[in-house]
């Protein structure tokens, strides 16, 4: 039998997303209670359950739409290409902190749940880190476009500079995890100043070398 689709109301979907979104911003996925998005979206706690069926959809569904947020928020001149790899890092991060700054929840679930997903329900951070591949693949297009305007050494494969670059992102991304784990002191971009300047070194070093031009 076909299990049918929940009728759901605009309204208190819209209200009960937009508790959900302060309530995980502000106490993370753990700490987050579903009785307070109830009181708060002014429905049962009974309707979440019905219209999500658990904490962790719900959640999932908060990032995903935060997410998407983010996506349409930022200019669309993000997505011409830059004239090196430490200049994409430096717009990234530009566009980012703007957008956290009109959209401070959205922008503290993702550093939240990015930042603090190893520490989730396993379900949750196979789907949580499967946004994260999404996001990469768009990055993966914005390297690409920064490489057609280099001129690479004839033996090498776009492909496996853009997989390498794709590399040290991943490697930025774990180092963040780390201190995330250790400290919850992250609240917009301008708290993650480091990172984005470890970003630039690695980029730096990535295009140039690390040794001194042979005289």
């Amino acid at each position: 039998m076909t299990k049918q689709k929940t009728s759901k109301d605009p309204q208190k979907e819209a209200r009960i997303m937009q508790a959900a979104l302060h309530a995980f911003a502000e106490a993370g996925y753990r700490d987050a209670k579903t009785d307070l998005i109830a009181e708060k979206a002014q429905v049962s706690k009974g309707l979440i359950f019905h219209y999500y069926g658990s904490k962790q959809a719900l959640y999932v569904l908060t990032v995903q739409t935060a997410t998407q947020t983010i996506m349409d928020s930022i200019d669309p001149r993000a997505y011409e290409a830059p004239s090196d790899l430490v200049a994409l890092v430096v717009r990234g991060t530009k566009y980012k902190s703007a957008f956290g700054r009109t959209h401070p929840d959205e922008m503290q679930l993702l550093i939240n749940a990015y930042g603090e997903v190893d520490q989730l329900p396993a379900k949750v951070q196979t789907q949580i880190k499967e946004l994260y591949t999404q996001s990469i693949a768009v990055t993966q297009h914005l390297i690409q476009d920064v490489l057609a305007q280099m001129k690479l050494r004839p033996e090498l494969k776009q492909d496996d500079v853009v997989d390498l670059i794709v590399g040290v992102y991943n490697q930025i991304f774990a180092e963040f995890q780390v201190h995330m784990a250790k400290n919850h002191d992250v609240k917009s971009m301008d708290d993650v100043q480091w990172i984005v300047e470890r970003a630039k070194t690695y980029m730096g070093i990535l295009e140039y070398g690390f040794t001194e031009p042979k005289q």
